[in-house]
């Protein structure tokens, strides 16, 4: 890592200065290239198109870009994860702004994957269409995050056609699933090393420093099936998943009892959500099988291994409760995300550097924050990378109506700009 002093330098002033004017010149520059994004689904299993924008983007910048599937022994790594779609066709991407020497290296990371927009009928808009009004641009992945994808796009773009360059490397990433295992930034954290990374997450002008850990697990019930005027001589396994979740519900509520300090301001972090239930497939039908697929995030410090007791103790504990359930007891098995939480002290240097250029951006002292879900930051500090997050403002991420505060591009391509230009160095 190469030392240098704190603040930037002269140069870096002068350069900042050109750089934000071409920000805000190219305002509307930057909205386009969110739209087209936008306009690009991804979904888990459909993320080709958009990737491929996103290497021709960065290799039309200059970058020395790769695109590459991943290689399915990462779903087996420790903090990696499976979400059950084959990596053939949907590529990570990378591009890589070679410094000229001298200066420190910073990754700009994010994901190219969004969440469904099901249920359609509760859009007002069409998510994929992009609509803006009021300010606001509306649409899936507006705001969660190809604001960010954007970002990082349209940054290294402004430095070649600025003639800027930087004294370290600067390292554009795009990943696949985020959403749901991670494991496409924990290829990137394996593959590039750099001094910090940034994830351009949409923070709302904030800065996240840490985040829980976050897994996913099945809670599969075993009843016995049975005509529904003859009921009483099945087993419904619907019935009997209720005290499983009242069980699991009294373990979250365990685990809220003694709380990380870093959430101490936090009321109810750790969350438990029984997000899918499958059962049954007749309604005059008693149903032989019910699964629960769940959620449950958990504080920094604490274990997969010891995680997944905690549940499996949990669910065990009701099964014996019940006749039916201690014969029959129910399987758990994990799969999406199964990773720790993270952590990057405040008092990094590259950490003062971006709250720097916050200021700077802003007028106001950039506001550090946790968060209660889990991004893809976590890699590159489990890399020895120290990482972070901050990005645009929005609302109504993994909701109906998702949308982006267009007047917060400009400011965050400033103060992420400012940043990387005080962090890598300019050269002469």
């Amino acid at each position: 890592m190469t030392a240098m002093s704190e603040g930037p330098s002269p140069a870096v002033d002068a350069v900042r200065a050109r750089l934000w004017g071409a920000i805000e010149a190219r305002r509307d520059e930057l909205v386009a290239l969110v739209a087209e994004l936008v306009r690009q689904p991804s979904p888990l299993g459909h993320e080709a198109a958009a990737q491929a924008f996103v290497a021709d983007h960065l290799r039309a910048s200059g970058l020395a870009t790769e695109a590459w599937e991943l290689d399915d022994r990462l779903r087996t790594l420790p903090e990696g994860g499976d979400s059950g779609v084959p990596f053939a066709g949907r590529p990570n991407v990378a591009g890589i702004l070679g410094g000229a020497g001298g200066g420190r290296s910073l990754i700009l990371n994010g994901h190219i994957d969004v969440v469904t927009p099901e249920p359609l009928a509760a859009w007002t808009c069409d998510p994929w269409g992009v609509t803006i009004a009021d300010g606001r641009m509306y649409g899936r992945g507006a705001f969660d995050m190809k604001s960010g994808i954007a970002l990082n796009l349209f940054l290294a773009r402004l430095l070649r056609d600025l003639g800027i360059s930087l004294t370290g490397d600067l390292i554009v990433q795009s990943a696949i699933e985020e959403e749901c295992t991670g494991v496409g930034s924990l290829d990137l954290s394996r593959r590039y090393r750099a001094d910090a990374a940034l994830v351009t997450e949409p923070e709302c002008g904030r800065f996240t420093w840490a985040h829980m850990g976050v897994l996913w697990f099945r809670v599969a019930i075993t009843g016995k099936a049975a005509h529904a005027m003859i009921a009483t001589q099945g087993v419904n396994a619907i019935v009997k998943a209720m005290p499983i979740i009242a069980a699991l519900l009294e373990l979250e509520r365990r685990l809220n009892e003694t709380v990380h300090p870093a959430w101490a301001a936090v009321e109810h972090p750790v969350n438990l959500n029984v997000g899918v239930i499958r059962g049954g497939d007749w309604p005059s039908t008693v149903p032989g099988a019910c699964e629960l697929h769940c959620r449950l995030g958990f504080f920094p410090g604490q274990t997969l291994p010891d995680m997944h007791h905690l549940i499996e103790t949990t669910i065990a504990g009701a099964a014996r409760a019940d006749p039916w359930l201690r014969e029959h007891p129910p399987v758990v098995t994990y799969d999406g995300f199964q990773s720790s939480g993270s952590i990057v002290s405040l008092d990094e240097p590259w950490v003062r550097a971006l709250g720097r250029s916050h200021h700077r951006a802003t007028g106001e002292t950039m506001v550090p924050v946790v968060g209660t879900s889990i991004n893809d930051m976590r890699y590159f500090n489990f890399a020895g990378i120290p990482a972070g997050c901050y990005g645009a403002t929005g609302g109504n991420g993994h909701a109906a109506d998702e949308w982006l505060d267009l007047a917060s591009l400009v400011p965050t391509a400033k103060t992420v700009g400012g940043f990387l230009l005080e962090w890598c160095g300019v050269a002469d």
